[in-house]
């Protein structure tokens, strides 16, 4: 094949909407490309050695395995969504393929003409179950702060295929740009007041700014979260904005209200995530947007129509930062599973919502947590992950975050240590929410406890018992038990 070609599709991939949050994964992809032309002999040590330059001796081929299966099931999903009218399929085989001259070798990434046929069929045609379109969302990821004056973010997202209609957006400053499917500027808007430190630090364009038919009528609408700048003396709340296709402003919507619990605080909030439920035979789309009181609690989840007017809301106390929409049981409707800190023994949380159901305020069995006036929420599950020993002497809290869903399997990490983030423990549950997998990812946990203990007069290796613990996961809401039903567990 035309190696500028599968250059060129390996450049939409890394400028992908799906990947705009996985760093990781795009750094593991470039290393394959570039040694996509001796491959047979790439080792899982080399690409250790670029992919953690830092953390050779703690890496292993384990680990190597596991970012191939993320990046594997982020190409589907990438070809499910956005890419699904890409002319070069780019996979991982995770097997021997026909070499040029016919002999079998190990293929780490391949290459092939499209075809005109879509990763669903692709994998029908391999006998492969199919995967259930979702939207990912990567949140809480703390980034390096960078200057508000000449940072360009980029986002790409699949679009109506009108060569006038908004594709991806970009930040200049403090200047929204707005392009089409070639990337010609389409028209743009100024912020005078400049962006928020908060904006830089930590959040993600993917998840600040959605493009798609929010009207039925043919035309893109642009959502985008606006967090200005801001001084301690003066704060302000972020601002979702809804833009036609032709940049008139349509609506604005604030997030959050006071509340007699802030106690005097400022009702200030901004928004983590914003995204919008598929539309169904009896609803129109709807809008999703998670937001939270700064600086700690309480969390919103607000239900908007096409008009950003309010239909339902949601209220949690505690810090939710990550948001997923995704159809778990099949039926045709999204879910809608958001992650974060709950209030409840400062422990990671995990929160699924029906879009139907969404109203309420979580309850708390501390007084001084309790959100009152709101009703009693109707949450489908919530869940409390348990603090490790290492969490408990160093930090207030441990935190949820990355919430996936692929293949029927939802999947999260809960991070131990939280400044700098880190030290993350993984869990996998099946569509119903068995624990299907509690494991500390790496040597990363484990290398810290160690570091921790070894001057301590309470020194110990991490133990089966702590191990064991982090499969105890309770839950308050949705379950017929104290804890989550286990099921096969990986060691």
């Amino acid at each position: 094949m035309d190696p500028g070609a599968i250059s060129e599709q390996i450049d939409r991939i890394l400028r992908s909407r799906s990947f705009a949050s996985k760093s990781q994964l795009r750094k593991l992809l470039e290393i394959l490309f570039k040694n996509m032309d001796s491959q047979s002999t790439l080792t899982p040590h080399q690409v250790i050695k670029e992919l953690w330059p830092a953390e050779t001796r703690t890496k292993r081929s384990a680990d190597v395995a596991t970012e191939m299966n993320r990046l594997r099931h982020a190409l589907d999903s990438y070809y499910d969504g956005e890419g699904n009218n890409g002319p070069i399929m780019i996979s991982l085989p995770n097997r021997t393929v026909p070499g040029p001259d016919g002999t079998l070798e190990k293929r780490w990434i391949v290459a092939k003409p499209r075809e005109g046929e879509t990763a669903g069929s692709r994998r029908a045609s391999e006998g492969q179950r199919p995967i259930p379109q979702v939207s990912t969302r990567r949140g809480l990821k703390l980034t390096a702060a960078m200057a508000a004056i000449g940072i360009v973010g980029y986002v790409s997202i699949r679009m109506l295929t009108r060569h006038d209609q908004p594709r991806s957006g970009r930040l200049d400053g403090s200047t929204l740009v707005i392009m089409n499917a070639e990337g010609k500027e389409l028209w743009r808007k100024a912020f005078p007041e400049g962006f928020s430190a908060d904006w830089w630090y930590g959040m993600d364009l993917a998840t600040h700014i959605w493009f798609g038919d929010l009207g039925g009528k043919g035309h893109t609408s642009i959502l985008f979260v606006y967090s200005p700048a801001c001084s301690p003396q003066s704060p302000h709340s972020s601002t979702l904005i809804c833009y036609s296709d032709r940049g008139k402003e349509k609506w604005r919507w604030t997030p959050g209200r006071d509340l007699p619990e802030l106690a005097g605080s400022p009702a200030t909030y901004g928004t983590h995530v914003v995204g919008v439920l598929k539309a169904t035979e009896k609803r129109p789309p709807r809008i999703v947007v998670l937001s939270q009181h700064n600086p700690w609690w309480p969390s919103q989840i607000a239900i908007l129509d096409s008009n950003g007017k309010t239909i339902s809301e949601y209220w949690h106390s505690g810090g939710l930062h990550s948001m997923v929409l995704a159809d778990l049981d099949g039926d045709g409707r999204e879910e809608i599973i958001t992650t974060g800190i709950s209030e409840y023994d400062h422990q990671a949380t995990l929160v699924v919502l029906d879009p139907d159901r969404v109203f309420g305020a979580s309850t708390e069995v501390r007084p001084e947590f309790q959100i009152h006036g709101m009703g009693v929420a109707q949450e489908r599950l919530r869940l409390l992950f348990a603090r490790s020993d290492l969490n408990r002497a160093l930090f207030q809290f441990n935190i949820a975050t990355e919430p996936t869903v692929e293949h029927g399997i939802i999947r999260l990490t809960v991070m131990e240590c939280t400044t700098p983030p880190g030290c993350r423990i993984w869990y996998e549950f099946d569509k119903n929410f068995h624990l299907i997998a509690a494991f500390a990812g790496g040597d990363e946990f484990r290398s810290a406890h160690a570091r921790f203990y070894e001057n301590s007069k309470d020194a110990h290796p991490l133990s089966a018992e702590e191990q064991a613990a982090f499969q105890k996961v309770r839950c308050l809401v949705g379950c017929k038990s104290e804890f989550v039903p286990v099921g096969s567990l990986v060691p």
